[in-house]
C-alpha cells in the first residue's frame, strides 16, 4: 500500500480541500493577470473545426451579437471593462453552441447520437473551475466520476466479417449505452447519478458521471458488473457475429492464402465437411457481447496526482490549466488502469467457463502480434533491399573508376615504353 492509502479518511479529505483551494487561488490569479481559460482557449480551437456552413452562421450570429452588446455596453461607460464583457459572452455562446455539437461522427446515429470524448473532458473541466470559483469542499470531488469501457472480440469480428459490420456493432453499442430504459441506466438514475456515454476512439466508449452523493470504488465496481451483465445478455449485439455462418468459418479457418488455395482445390462435400470440424473444434456457439470495464472518481484521481509528484501544492508550480489537465489525466489513467484489471480477470475466467470463445479472443490476439512481427519483418526486408541496392551502385561506380584508372595505367605504360 501506497503512503496515500494508508492515510486516514481526515488526511485524505485534507488532500482534497488543498487541492480544491488551489485551484481556488489559481483561478483567482488567472483573473488577476487576464490570462485566458484552458477552456476558453480549447473553444476557440474547435470553432475552427466546425463545418463551414455552421461556422458561417455562427460568425454571422456573434457579429449581430457584438454590435447588441455594443449598444447595451457603450465603451464610453464603460471604458476597459466592455471588450471583458464582449469576449465573456461571445465565449459563453460559443461554449453552448459546442456542447450540442460535440458528436462522434461515426458512431452516432440519428436516433442516437453519442457524444465523443472531448466533450466530456470539457464538462469534468468546466465542473473542476466551477469547484474552484465556489470554493466548494473536498466531498464534491467525489460526486463526479468517469468510466471506461473496452470491448473485446472486436478485432476478431474484422477478421471474420467486413470494416462495415463492425462499424454498425459499434453503433449499436453506443446505442447500448445511451438507451435511457436501460436497467442499468434505470439503477443509476434511481441512485441519482446522471450518465453521459462517449465514443472514446475504436471500440473504446467512456461514461461521464455526476452524481448527488460520493461514489465509492464499490459502486464502480457494482455498476462495471451491471453493465457487463447486461452488455452480455443483449440479443441484437450477439447477432452481429454467427459463428455457424460459412464465410465467418471459412475467414477464421483458412488464415491464410496456401490453406485456402487448398481449400478451394476440394470437392464441394469435402469443402462442407472442413468447415463443419472448423466450427465443432475451434468456434465457440454464440458470440458474446463483453468488454472490460473500470471507473474511478475523481477524488481518486486527485490522490493519485498528488502522490505521484504530478500536481504540485503551490501557486508557484501550476498554472490552472496544467492543474485541471492533470487531475483529469489521473482521473482517466486510473479508470483506463481499473478497466484493464477487470478484462483480465474477465478473460481468466473466461478460460475455464467458455474455453472456446477465449480462443477465439486470444488466436486475434496472437494474429495481431504475427502481423507486427510481419510487418516488421517486411520492413527490415525493404530496409536491406535498399541497402544492398546502394552498395551494388557503389560496386559499379568503383568498378568503373578501377577500368578509367588500369586505362591510364596502360597508357602511361605505352608512353614510358
Amino acid at each position: 500500500m501506497t503512503e496515500q492509502q494508508n492515510a486516514g479518511p481526515d488526511q485524505n479529505m485534507d488532500v482534497l480541500g488543498n487541492v480544491l483551494l488551489l485551484l481556488h487561488d489559481l483561478d483567482r490569479n488567472a483573473r488577476l493577470t487576464a490570462d485566458s481559460s484552458y477552456q476558453e482557449r480549447r473553444i476557440e480551437a474547435l470553432l475552427r473545426q466546425l463545418p463551414d456552413e455552421m461556422r458561417r452562421v455562427l460568425t454571422l450570429h456573434l457579429r449581430v451579437t457584438n454590435r447588441r452588446l455594443g449598444r447595451r455596453y457603450p465603451e464610453a461607460e464603460f471604458g476597459e471593462k466592455a471588450p471583458r464583457i464582449y469576449t465573456a459572452i461571445r465565449r459563453k455562446k460559443i461554449r453552448n453552441i459546442h456542447a450540442e455539437n460535440l458528436y462522434d461522427s461515426i458512431l452516432s446515429t440519428p436516433e442516437y447520437p453519442i457524444h465523443s470524448k472531448a466533450y466530456g473532458i470539457s464538462l469534468l473541466n468546466r465542473h473542476l473551475a466551477t469547484m474552484a470559483i465556489d470554493r466548494s469542499p473536498g466531498s464534491m470531488l467525489e460526486t463526479y466520476g468517469w468510466m471506461s469501457l473496452d470491448m473485446n472480440g472486436v478485432k476478431g469480428m474484422v477478421d471474420c466479417t467486413t470494416y462495415q459490420n463492425v462499424t454498425h456493432y459499434l453503433q449499436a453499442v453506443a446505442q447500448f449505452l445511451l438507451d435511457k430504459e436501460g436497467k442499468t441506466r434505470k439503477w443509476l438514475e434511481r441512485r441519482k447519478v446522471k450518465v453521459i456515454p462517449l465514443a472514446a476512439g475504436g471500440d473504446e466508449y467512456a461514461l461521464f458521471l455526476d452524481g448527488e452523493g460520493p461514489m465509492s470504488s464499490d459502486f464502480f465496481q457494482e455498476t462495471s458488473g451491471r453493465y457487463q451483465e447486461e452488455l452480455a445478455g443483449r440479443e441484437e449485439l450477439a447477432r452481429f457475429l454467427d459463428f455457424s455462418d460459412r464465410g465467418v468459418r471459412l475467414e477464421y479457418g483458412l488464415p491464410t492464402e496456401a490453406e485456402r488455395a487448398a481449400f478451394f482445390q476440394m470437392a464441394p462435400p469435402e469443402q462442407e465437411k472442413y468447415l463443419a470440424g472448423v466450427g465443432d473444434l475451434l468456434l465457440p456457439d454464440a458470440f458474446i457481447p463483453t468488454g472490460g470495464m473500470g471507473g474511478a472518481n475523481v477524488a481518486d484521481g486527485v490522490r493519485r496526482a498528488v502522490e505521484r509528484g504530478s500536481l504540485l501544492l503551490d501557486v508557484n508550480g501550476e498554472t490552472l490549466d496544467s492543474a485541471r489537465l492533470k487531475i483529469i489525466q489521473h482521473t482517466m489513467e486510473l479508470a483506463e488502469a481499473l478497466q484493464a484489471e477487470n478484462k483480465t480477470a474477465f478473460k481468466t475466467q473466461l478460460k475455464t467457463s467458455n474455453p472456446k470463445f477465449f480462443q477465439f479472443l486470444l488466436r486475434n490476439v496472437e494474429n495481431r502480434r504475427l502481423d507486427e512481427r510481419l510487418r516488421d519483418t517486411q520492413e527490415q526486408l525493404a530496409h536491406e533491399k535498399a541497402r544492398r541496392a546502394d552498395m551494388e551502385r557503389d560496386m559499379d561506380a568503383l568498378r568503373a573508376l578501377c577500368h578509367r584508372k588500369d586505362a591510364r595505367i596502360e597508357d602511361l605504360l605505352r608512353k614510358c615504353a
